[in-house]
């Protein structure tokens, strides 16, 4: 039996899409814009090959992103009866009548990758891999060579790291490579009023890389949008309005910084920086915050945003998470379930310093010298990742103010217009 024997599925291709899948090249790389459809023609990818026997892979850069990504789209897509048993669901793990293993894994240990022999790799968000050149050449391209079998990596620029080493290969016409670069705009669906209005909120570079799907250069500092002159100024706390407090859950220093929204407009009232709380950390600066408030006396709501790693308990006492419900009960919680891409936390706040169009909404008060000082120096490392490691004080506060500042001034959430089509080849 083959798929065409079975009810069709329908799935998002536009013609972008069509040009990829149908190529015959043994490694394909495609590099676009944000929202362009990346992951929809991954999934078709997969669900092609439920048809003949062998282990596939999909492989994101966190187990999390695996399964909201791949696992529970691919999950509520196919048929019961395209099933030879019931799917497992811990190991992201199905096997079709027609013999194909199809798994959703995570590139966060790679070496656990070795010693398989996937016919096919579908690998998302490349960008993000960590050590991703390594994992490539060393774990995965062995396995494939093995196996005579073949690769689609697709991914959003992030500066000129192993994403753009694997897209050149199929520019310059290395021998079984193809590489494909479109642009947000060339998808049909994308609504046009959006993207004009992330075109007006967003700073240049931000919006080439991850709209136009253009290689820039990310060395330098993180945060260029924002400038002393534009972004710091006096800010006052108003009692009624909500308090925006974020959090890094760092241990020494631990950081936090109170914000509101006034108009259209973030802006940072305070900062904490406590050294040598040791498990206590958290705890610290929550503290502190409290104190802040109630000194204006704040009599607002109280939103809470930080790392989604906090929900994990630790040695040294509490999850952070547990900690804040427990100090700020009646607080809204805004820490979402994973953590945005690091770029687009960096890009947020940048947008927010200075967009396109020259609009400076942000605003830190000077008494914020440790945030300010963040934005001042933190810089990339080679490998397009925020530099952590050169000048440990800094991050933390940066960090924190991007979680808030990414939840609610957001730059790459599209209202997007519906445009599926059937994929009749399946």
């Amino acid at each position: 039996m083959i798929l065409s024997d079975v009810e069709p599925v329908t799935l998002a291709l536009h013609s972008g899409q069509w040009q990829v899948h149908e190529s015959d090249a043994r490694f394909r790389v495609v590099v676009t814009g944000r929202r362009w459809g990346k992951t929809t023609l991954d999934k078709a990818e997969a669900v092609e090959e439920f048809g003949t026997p062998g282990l596939v892979w999909y492989l994101a850069p966190t187990y999390d992103m695996a399964r909201e990504l791949m696992w529970e789209p691919i999950r509520a897509l196919i048929a019961r009866d395209w099933l030879a048993s019931d799917p497992n669901e811990t190991r992201m793990e199905l096997d079709t009548i027609w013999g194909c293993r199809f798994a959703c894994k995570s590139v966060e240990h790679p070496d656990r990758l070795r010693g398989r022999g996937p016919r096919k790799i579908i690998g998302d968000e490349y960008q993000d891999w960590k050590d991703g050149q390594r994992t490539w050449e060393e774990v995965l391209l062995p396995s494939l060579l093995t196996s005579h079998g073949t690769a689609l990596l697709t991914g959003t620029p992030k500066s000129f790291n192993h994403l753009y080493d694997a897209f050149e290969k199929g520019q310059r016409g290395v021998a079984g490579w193809a590489s494909w670069q479109f642009q947000t705009a060339s998808a049909p669906h994308i609504n046009r009023e959006w993207l004009g209005q992330m075109k007006a909120e967003m700073d240049l570079r931000s919006y080439r890389q991850e709209f136009e799907a253009s290689f820039e250069t990310m060395a330098g500092r993180a945060y260029y949008a924002f400038s002393r002159t534009h972004n710091v100024a006096p800010v006052t706390l108003d009692p009624a309005l909500p308090a925006c407090v974020f959090f890094d859950f760092n241990i020494n220093p631990a950081t936090a910084g109170i914000g509101q929204v006034h108009g259209d407009r973030p802006v940072v009232y305070r900062e904490v920086k406590i050294r040598h709380a040791g498990g206590e950390a958290t705890r610290a600066s929550a503290k502190r915050v409290q104190e802040l408030l109630r000194e204006v006396g704040h009599i607002g709501q109280v939103r809470i945003y930080g790392d989604a790693t906090g929900k994990s308990a630790k040695t040294t006492g509490p999850a952070d998470h547990a900690v804040l419900k427990e100090m700020f009960p009646n607080a809204v919680w805004c820490i979402r379930s994973s953590n945005p891409h690091e770029k687009d936390r960096v890009s947020a706040v940048n947008s927010v310093c200075e967009s396109m169009t020259g609009a400076h909404r942000l605003r830190i008060d000077p008494s914020c010298l440790g945030l300010i000082a963040d934005l001042e120096q933190v810089i990339f490392a080679d490998n397009g990742e925020l530099d952590k490691k050169s000048n440990t004080e800094l991050t933390h506060l940066s960090d924190g103010l991007g979680y808030w500042i990414v939840k609610d001034f957001p730059t790459v959430a599209p209202p997007v217009r519906a445009g599926a089509m059937s994929l009749d080849w399946l």
